[in-house]
């Protein structure tokens, strides 16, 4: 909802009574799920759906004060690996971030100039499964 919630010092924050998801309710209600599961080991995808302007981008990556699931999951990923007690534990992290508009995959970390015009193939394998 673009309404019912009200500055903090750049913060967007639901007023009291009102309908408005601010970054920190939508993180936890389903960033931490996604990401306690990636933790636990299993391999998660966080898919954001919807209509031009229904505000897909802003509750993935936000804006200023107000960051998104990814931003806030990268940190979250890096403090708990910080706080590993455990020596013996590697961690590699590695992330995706595409979109598909009109049925064709684009990888966002590629710039726009040097992506391929047809997109990226969807391939699946007996042991990898569908992958990208």
């Amino acid at each position: 909802s673009h309404d019912g919630f009200e500055d903090d010092n750049g913060y967007s924050k639901p007023v009291p009574g009102s309908k408005y998801a601010d970054q920190t309710y939508v993180f936890n209600t389903f960033g931490t799920r996604v990401l306690d599961n990636a933790w636990a080991g299993y391999h998660c995808c966080l898919f954001a759906y919807g209509q031009t302007g229904a505000g897909k981008s802003y509750s993935m990556v936000g804006y200023g004060k107000n960051k998104g699931i990814v931003p806030i999951s990268c940190e979250e990923i890096f403090e708990r690996i910080k706080n590993n007690g455990n020596p013996n534990l590697r961690f590699e992290v590695v992330i995706s971030v595409v979109e598909i508009y009109n049925e064709v995959v684009q990888d966002l970390l590629v710039v726009p100039e040097t992506r391929p015009k047809k997109g990226l193939d969807i391939r699946e394998s007996k042991l990898l499964g569908i992958y990208i």
